[in-house]
This record gives C-alpha cells, structure tokens and sequence, in this order.
C-alpha cells in the first residue's frame, strides 16, 4: 500500500514511516528527509500535494499544535483516502467511514488493515 505520513514530530514520523516500510508498505513521500530544503517551498508544497493524491492512505499523527498535517490529513479526507489517526479519538471528523483511529502509533500497521 502507498502512505504518506503526516505529522510534526520529526522522530516519530521518522519511527511510523520505518514500520510501515518494514510491514512492506511504500511511503509516497518522505518530507522528514526534506525538512530543512527550504529552496523552492512552492515546488516542496507541490511535490507533498502529489504525494496525497497519489497515496492509498494517510496517517495522521495528530498533534495539538501542528499546522502542516492538519491540512495534509484534510486534503486525503477530502479526496475520500483512507485515513489512520494516532493521538487522538475525538474529533467529528474522524468519525467519517473513511478514517480509523489507532490506539498508539505502534497500531498504525494494523489500523490499515482495518481501512482497507
């Protein structure tokens, strides 16, 4: 399956995305190795924007104070993706039939299976 993780905390989303890649999951775009490529932010934007489209679903490691992967997990929502959310159980959104909320992030992989 194609993923692209979203997220604030770079260790996590570093941690998620190698457990997803070790359960044979590709992930479509990996912007914690980008982090610091502040070059072109529009062509960066473009590239994340593609790599939604182009995913099977989104993880969402929820954050209170994250800005970038609120409109990242919205964009997959909004495309009808399939999305998995760690950190968080009680959002309206989270309840369309398109999202699933994992226990911890160390239950993502199998959250998939659950939205697949």
């Amino acid at each position: 399956m194609k993923i692209y993780v979203a997220g604030k905390d770079l260790e996590r989303a570093r941690q998620v995305m190698e457990q997803l890649k070790n359960a044979g999951h590709y992930i479509t775009y990996d912007w914690v190795a980008h982090i610091n490529d502040r070059s072109n932010m529009t062509q960066k934007a473009i590239d994340e924007r593609q790599a939604i489209i182009d995913c099977d679903a989104l993880v969402y490691l929820w954050e209170e104070d994250q800005e970038s992967a609120r409109y990242e997990a919205g964009m997959a929502m909004g495309l009808n993706k399939k999305v998995v959310v760690s950190g968080k159980d009680n959002a309206h959104f989270f309840t369309l039939p398109n999202v699933v909320v994992a226990n911890s992030d160390d239950d993502v992989v199998d959250a998939l299976i659950e939205v697949q």
